[in-house]
């Protein structure tokens, strides 16, 4: 079994959704099961970005109320991939909320996870191939709301999972072809480096372009968990990060 994440950008259109169909069989051909996290689609502008919903609210206080709009970006995006899905013959089901199993403090906007109960994915794993849940989200042990887990928060809800599934790997799709020795979108003599230690990248996460949430690095490094990040375009090796 492994975790694959899917950020904004691969969510954002049917086409580029048409590539995370394609990812998630793949995997299940490999691997035989797959928890799949998803972001919101798209960032700032489009329709159903956090952003863009938050921009609704006269005002943003790290509250009850904007972290239920919050969250309502990443259950958008699993509700539509859950059902393209489907449509597609894939054995699919969708766990959100108290199912997903990240129980948090009420730290809204930033919410610290306390514990994670995934009997609820692996009843889920006993009929289906693939298990969507929506990222960056928890609920509260004390008010059972919904909490977000911080900007990137996707992130260390795929690293988590897969820590508590005992995943083989976490695997992050990216519109590069895995990290890259700088941004290969201001600089065009940039190479991939194919393997890193956690050391070396939380090292890179200290750069200006952050690869994955500095909580998740931070959190694979501390568990072990093996983490692949690679492109959602091409079928480049990407790079492995591991001890």
């Amino acid at each position: 079994m492994i975790v694959q994440k899917f950020g904004g950008i691969a969510m954002q259109n049917h086409q580029n959704r048409q590539l995370v169909m394609k990812r998630i069989q793949q995997a299940i051909k490999t691997h035989q099961k797959v928890l799949v996290v998803v972001s919101a689609m798209g960032r700032r502008g489009k329709p159903y970005a956090t952003d863009t919903l938050l921009d609704l609210l006269p005002f943003t206080d790290n509250s009850t109320e904007t972290d239920l709009l919050s969250a309502c970006g990443e259950l958008i995006s699993s509700s539509v991939l859950t059902t393209e899905l489907k449509n597609e013959g894939v054995s699919t089901t969708l766990l959100y909320g108290k199912n997903a199993g990240i129980i948090t403090n009420d730290t809204y906007g930033n919410a610290l996870i306390k514990k994670v109960d995934p009997s609820a994915i692996y009843q889920a794993f006993e009929n289906f191939q693939c298990v969507i849940v929506p990222g960056f989200q928890g609920v509260s042990e004390s008010t059972h709301n919904f909490t977000t887990l911080g900007r990137g928060g996707s992130d260390l809800t795929a690293v988590v999972y897969g820590y508590y599934l005992n995943a083989e790997v976490v695997e992050f799709y990216k519109d590069v072809p895995g990290i890259m020795t700088s941004d290969p979108f201001t600089n065009k003599h940039v190479k991939l480096i194919p393997f890193m230690t956690y050391e070396e990248l939380q090292e890179k996460i200290e750069e200006p372009v952050e690869v994955i949430q500095k909580r998740a690095a931070t959190f694979a490094a501390l568990h072990q968990v093996p983490l692949h990040i690679r492109s959602l375009y091409h079928e480049s090796e990407g790079t492995y990060v591991s001890n």
